[in-house]
Formats: C-alpha cells, sequence, structure tokens
C-alpha cells in the first residue's frame, strides 16, 4: 500500500501548530479557527488562526476583582515594560491576556523559538512581585 502525502497547503491551516503542540506534551481541543492547549506544566494556550496572516497564540488568566482597576492597569503596564515577546492586557471580562503573535506560514523551528520566547516572558510573569496577588 502507498503512503499517502497530504501537502502542507490543503492541511487545514491550524493541523501544522496542533501537532506541534501534541508533540510538545499539550492535549489540544479544536474548535473553528481555535485551538485550545492544555499542559500539566506549562502554560495553557489558545491558538487563533487569522488567514493568510499567521497566528495568535494567548493565555488567560483571571484576575481578582477586588484589585482596583487602577492598580491592575499600572501593574499591566509594568508587566509590558519587562515583556520581550508578548502583551498583556485585561479584556471585557476582567481576564488577564498575554498574547503575542506568529507571523506567517508554519515553521517547525520558528514556532519552537516562539514557545521558549512565550516561556521566557511567562518566567518574568510569574516572578513579578503583585502577580500572585493580583490573580484569582
Amino acid at each position: 500500500m502507498q503512503d499517502i502525502n497530504i501537502s502542507e497547503a490543503v492541511a487545514h491551516p491550524l493541523a501544522l501548530y496542533r501537532n506541534h503542540l501534541e508533540f510538545n506534551g499539550y492535549s489540544v481541543e479544536e474548535r473553528e479557527g481555535v485551538i485550545l492547549c492544555r499542559h500539566p506544566r506549562k502554560p495553557n494556550l489558545i491558538v487563533t488562526d487569522f488567514a493568510s496572516r499567521g497566528v495568535s497564540v494567548a493565555t488567560v488568566y483571571n484576575c481578582d476583582p477586588t484589585v482596583k482597576r487602577l492598580h491592575l492597569l499600572e501593574y499591566l503596564n509594568e508587566l509590558n515594560t519587562e515583556f520581550v515577546f508578548m502583551k498583556a492586557y485585561v479584556d471585557e471580562e476582567n481576564s488577564l491576556m498575554l498574547e503575542t503573535f506568529f507571523e506567517g506560514d508554519y515553521d517547525r523551528t520558528n514556532f519552537s523559538i516562539l514557545l521558549e520566547n512565550i516561556e521566557y516572558d511567562i518566567a518574568q510573569f510569574f516572578g513579578h512581585k503583585l502577580t500572585e496577588a493580583y490573580l484569582e
């Protein structure tokens, strides 16, 4: 029987990212245009496809609702000055979002580097003096 080779051009846009993340130990759930990735020791990730542009890679944390908005925004500003690869913001549901963008087509080496970059900024995030106090 012949091996079937599916061209990357006809594969689902997130299939290569999904395979990469599963290989790295993530359990992956796919929804239309989005993959939700859970890992026992790394940050959970949300990978969103932007057709012909690339993918957004984000992680979400719940903010403590008792923290005043001004203090939260000052904290986010401090995080953004420390981050090299990600941006931090609060969404409309008062969730803390950490997000970056991988532009262009999937590339195994560059996507691996992006995941390492995310881990670097996540270490900065958890090393910040206010992170534990400001999250639920």
